[in-house]
């Protein structure tokens, strides 16, 4: 029976199992405030979501078969006893975690159970092995007069978050190249900027500039342009293969590729690999110009005074010498750190294309 890397809520019952009292599989250990307790069982039943009772202590003396059949497919026995399982124990215990959402879901469960708010809900993901699945899991107190009972329940909002996903991977995508946009761009530029200045690493940005764009368009057309720009795209993916990388559409013909932890002469033999690629390609323009591709290239070990624009701004002034020199050629920043400082474990190139 396969388990799930899940929420403290389930994953910690299993461990909580063996001090809970044998019983003889009642799923109900109240009396139900209705003469038809099988009608009450059998209407929750049919519900998707996973729902329990919980009394004031925090025990568990209600679940339905939603929430049985999930701890079955997440590594619970058939004869997993649920009744006196305390609910609030895992999550107090979860609660000294140092993750600051476990420890204000217990605080927003124990304020339900005593009686301080009507109701909490929390997201979480509950990610299987071949799958990844998210909940919403939610307590209220029950409105039944004179009960000190509370109801959780455990919603699966799988599709709602995958779809969530996809709307916010189309708002940090570049949609003609697929490569990331400037906004992807800026939060990722600062959050290595940030990482390089903690680890004490370098930080290599590598512009690049299509040459004679401008010219391209106006004798061949958009279309002709607009499939440039994607064949630069996809050379630029794949020297990008590393989580700590990114390739970037800074916008019109311009393109950015940010090398983390990475000296400024590999960034160098980087940015010269893919103008070479570039070239290769052998797109001409409606005059038979090839299409090539200027460089400039900074490097930076960053410090609390600086910004991610530093790097832009210097590889932005490369990448001008880079055209004033005859185009389809890489030039460095005159202030790139070359990276002889305090390097640690600076990335070889090897490693940059696996």
């Amino acid at each position: 029976m396969s388990r799930s890397v899940c929420a403290p809520e389930i994953t910690a019952f299993a461990g909580l199992a063996a001090s809970v009292p044998a019983r003889v599989s009642p799923r109900v250990a109240f009396e139900t405030p209705t003469s038809k307790p099988l009608f009450f069982d059998s209407m929750l039943d049919s519900l998707p979501h996973q729902i329990a009772a919980i009394d004031h202590a925090g025990t568990i003396v209600y679940v339905n078969a939603a929430w049985i059949a999930f701890g079955r497919v997440n590594g619970m026995g058939d004869d997993f006893e649920w009744l006196g399982v305390s609910y609030v124990n895992v999550c107090a215990i979860h609660g000294e975690s140092a993750d600051f959402q476990i420890r204000a879901t217990g605080e927003g469960i124990r304020r339900v159970i005593a009686g301080e708010s009507d109701a909490f809900e929390a997201e979480y993901p509950c990610h299987g092995p071949t799958e990844r699945r998210w909940f919403m899991m939610r307590i209220a107190r029950l409105t039944y007069p004179g009960s000190r009972l509370c109801v959780v329940s455990h919603i699966n909002i799988t599709a709602r978050k995958i779809a969530e996903e996809a709307m916010e991977a189309l708002s940090v995508t570049d949609s003609l190249t697929g490569l990331a946009n400037r906004r992807r761009l800026d939060v990722f530029l600062a959050d290595e900027w940030r990482r390089a200045l903690r680890q004490r690493t370098l930080l290599s940005l590598i512009v690049f500039d299509a040459d004679n764009f401008k010219l391209l368009n106006d004798t061949a057309g958009h279309a002709a342009g607009d499939t440039c720009l994607q064949a630069i795209g996809k050379i630029l993916i794949q020297f990008t293969k590393r989580p700590t990388d990114l390739a970037a559409r800074f916008g019109g013909e311009e393109f950015v590729v940010v090398l983390a932890d990475t000296k400024v002469d590999d960034a160098l033999v980087v940015a010269n690999l893919i103008r070479d690629a570039v070239y290769g390609l052998n797109l001409r323009f409606g005059d038979g110009r090839r299409l090539t591709v200027s460089a400039g290239v900074s490097c930076l070990r960053p410090d609390r005074d600086g910004t991610g624009a530093c790097l832009v701004e210097q590889a932005d002034q490369a990448l001008y010498r880079a055209k004033r020199n005859g185009r389809n050629r890489v030039e460095r920043s005159e202030d790139a750190d070359r990276g002889d400082r305090h390097a640690a474990n600076p990335r070889t190139l090897k490693e940059a294309f696996q």
